[in-house]
């Protein structure tokens, strides 16, 4: 066995660069056996090779040099520990986001592909509780002025953005459908889930719903049908119009999904 290795032998040892060596050896976590005085290469012992390997494997679980170095030159296990705790913590937190990420790819692919995969004809549907963030319409409003007050709303929030998601709705008056009037009360966008200490949040209700399709925003549906499935029935008191976007250019032209609450799921 040698008794000193050079630098470039030690850095394809131990799987690592020589610019990794000389920065470790910069911040003072390892620093060379010896140093030739005539050529200046720097020569590093068998007995430095463990303490490399220690280094690599702390950094492959994203421990950061200033904390290992403060345990490496602890030489002491307890003082390993805490860190260790720690970048569990850290890790367990990218993982959830990671988690979240993947759910959230799978929510846009069933979104864009909802409408391929669903019939057009009506059909009553049971939906489960969903959370939105609303604002409300006015008579004059252009399609520009509700989005820009949600905007601002969601802003004021102070909700992280991941918690939203890419679809908006409205809630629209049965009589002006009725009337083949786009007349939105609210205007709201989804969240995924269920916000601590946010009282704008409002619930939509679990229950069985009417679903329909209609490009709303063009005002050119036919209101006989649900006039007729209504007729000697109660007016509904909640409808929707969920946008599906069906291209990504023109959301004038998107298709919406009306749903009409029927019954309430009790709890």
């Amino acid at each position: 066995m040698k008794e000193y290795y050079r630098i470039g032998e030690t850095a394809s040892l131990m799987g690592i660069t020589t610019q990794t060596l000389r920065f470790y050896d910069k911040i003072g976590l390892v620093k060379p056996i010896k140093i030739d005085p005539r050529t200046g290469y720097r020569y590093y012992a068998y007995e430095q090779f463990h303490f490399i390997d220690r280094i690599k494997y702390l950094q492959s679980l994203g421990m950061p040099l200033d904390d290992i170095k403060e345990v490496m030159l602890s030489k002491k296990v307890e003082r390993l520990l805490p860190f260790l705790d720690q970048q569990k913590k850290v890790l367990e937190e990218e993982e959830k986001k990671i988690r979240h990420q993947i759910e959230m790819v799978d929510w846009y692919k069933d979104y864009f592909t909802y409408m391929e995969r669903n019939e057009d004809a009506p059909c009553v549907m049971h939906l489960k509780e969903r959370y939105y963030l609303q604002v409300p319409c006015y008579k004059r409003d252009l399609l520009a002025d509700m989005e820009i007050r949600l905007a601002k709303e969601k802003s004021e929030q102070g909700i992280d953005n991941a918690m939203y998601l890419r679809q908006y709705g409205y809630k629209i008056s049965y009589d002006a459908f009725c009337k083949q009037k786009f007349r939105p009360d609210y205007y709201f966008i989804y969240l995924n889930e269920k916000v601590k200490d946010a009282p704008n949040i409002l619930k939509l209700p679990e229950g069985d719903y009417l679903c329909f399709r209609e490009r709303i925003l063009e005002e050119a549906w036919n209101p006989q049908r649900i006039i007729s499935y209504f007729q000697g029935k109660a007016k509904p008191e909640l409808m929707l119009a969920m946008e599906y976007e069906d291209n990504l250019d023109n959301y004038a032209h998107a298709n919406y999904e009306i749903q009409i609450l029927l019954e309430k799921t009790r709890k």
